[in-house]
């Protein structure tokens, strides 16, 4: 008997109906569906990462050797892509086209931040890797890293998102050039 019924007076039915679903898998379906969004998310950012090899690459080297400056462009990028969605809200295209539009540039971002991440996480471990392997370690670190309670969603995924979004701004800017003549520490390329 759940002693919050008392308190309430819920209908017996009711009682045995929550009961029922919470005791039925319900915490299963949602750990299964949890794992297939994080599966589904990491095969999203693959296939950015397969589309547009060059500017992932650029990206995150943007944010590699300026984490800070990608953190400072993404602020003002996120209110004005706040800013062009609020404005073409009443217009149905204008407001789909502009978050197609954001939802990219954060993949993106995403894709870039991941990299970054998995490629430092080899770094620290001195183990060489892929591009691949790089994306997903740094992709579960950040699902993981997310999902705590107050410092995930209100420290890591801000920040993350925000690098992101910044790194895609400074590596759109970037020429392909610039790579070949990184200063970033040979480990880190």
């Amino acid at each position: 008997m759940n002693p919050m019924s008392q308190d309430v007076a819920l209908p017996p039915e009711l009682v045995e109906a929550a009961a029922a679903f919470l005791s039925s898998g319900t915490w299963v379906f949602l750990c299964a569906g949890a794992f297939l969004t994080a599966l589904a998310g990491l095969g999203i950012l693959y296939m950015i990462t397969i589309i547009a090899p060059g500017i992932t690459e650029r990206c995150a080297a943007s944010l590699r050797e300026r984490n800070i400056l990608s953190f400072a462009a993404g602020l003002p990028l996120t209110v004005l892509l706040m800013g062009v969605i609020g404005v073409t809200a009443r217009v149905p295209i204008l407001a789909g086209i502009g978050t197609v539009a954001a939802g990219t540039l954060v993949l993106l971002g995403w894709a870039s931040a991941a990299e970054d991440l998995g490629r430092r996480l080899f770094w620290i471990s001195g183990r060489e890797g892929t591009r691949a392997s790089h994306l997903a370690s740094g992709w579960l670190v950040f699902l993981f890293g997310s999902s705590f309670p107050l410092l995930g969603w209100f420290l890591i995924f801000p920040y993350v998102t925000l690098s992101g979004l910044g790194s895609v701004a400074l590596g759109l800017l970037r020429s392909p050039a610039s790579d070949k003549a990184s200063s970033a520490p040979a480990a880190w390329k």
